[in-house]
């Protein structure tokens, strides 16, 4: 059964940046393609006239993206489309759940689009139901490579998997990211001896291997760059990012209220956006 991909569409550069990149992924996998446009009812009238306008405006945008999807970018797999009325986060979430992939447009370089999938990305990452990925509206020339954050968490085992199934699957080099500082007390970093940093080298190289333990068996050809970084781990992740082509994360998952947040170094890759950022989940 092949897979299927959730774009969101709302005729913005963002939103059409999020479909070209969407459809050449599932054109490569031959996966299912399935658009989604939700018309924001928050500030709307609560009349059956006005949430009928709505709607039919949700559908004529959906099936001008779908128009779009075929001749523009010449899209010949299978697609179809989802317009409705209400709250965006509410209804990508729902629809995310027969999904394998959400794929959102945003702008680059922190600050996101005023559109519906622009401003909330990171809101939908946090409750969607599959891995999604937000893809910056202006990229510069790709870099090479996808980049993954080791942790020993299980957010970042399923990040792990992820990133070396697309490196393998791109043919590109997977850099695993172990970042680590030395808890800092003002005054008191001259306690912190060459032996213990030395110590904490030794630790920080013994989990990025066990984090990468049993990649070489499942991709023999998949190249892993195992890199260790002294700086906060979101910083880490950005610094080596700077040359890759993706960046994957993990969400931890949470229930409640708080599932609408995400972690904080989930939340600072996408804030920062350096390029395509995958943020996967860890139910």
């Amino acid at each position: 059964m092949s897979e299927k991909y959730l774009i969101g569409v709302d005729g913005s550069d963002h939103s059409r940046a999020a479909l070209k990149w969407g459809l050449a992924r599932a054109t490569e996998r031959g996966a299912a393609v399935e658009l989604i446009h939700v018309a924001d009812d928050s500030f709307l009238s609560e009349s059956v006239a006005f949430l009928s306008e709505a709607q039919a405006a949700s559908e004529q945008m959906l099936a001008h993206e779908i128009e779009r999807a075929r001749t523009e970018l010449g899209f010949t797999g299978e697609i179809a489309g989802t317009a409705v009325v209400g709250h965006p986060i509410a209804e990508v979430e729902a629809a995310s759940k027969q999904a394998d992939l959400l794929v959102l447009g945003a702008h680059t370089g922190g600050k996101f689009a005023g559109s519906v999938f622009g401003t909330r990305a990171v809101k939908i990452a946090a409750v969607a139901h599959c891995p999604v990925a937000v893809i910056p509206a202006e990229q510069e020339d790709a870099g090479r490579g996808v980049v993954v954050g080791v942790d020993g968490s299980e957010a970042s085992k399923r990040a792990i998997a992820f990133a070396a199934e697309e490196a393998s699957f791109r043919g590109v080099p997977l850099i695993a990211v172990y970042a680590w500082m030395p808890p800092l007390t003002p005054g008191l970093e001259y306690l912190w001896s060459e032996e213990l940093v030395t110590a904490q080298q030794a630790a920080a190289e013994e989990s990025i291997a066990i984090g990468t333990a049993g990649l070489a068996e499942r991709y023999p050809d998949l190249e892993v760059r195992r890199e260790i970084v002294q700086a906060p781990p979101v910083t880490a992740l950005l610094q080596v990012a700077e040359t890759a082509e993706m960046v994957v994360v993990g969400s931890r998952g949470r229930g409640g209220i708080s599932r609408l947040l995400l972690g904080s170094v989930s939340h600072g890759v996408l804030n920062a956006l350096p390029c395509t950022t995958v943020v996967t989940r860890a139910e």
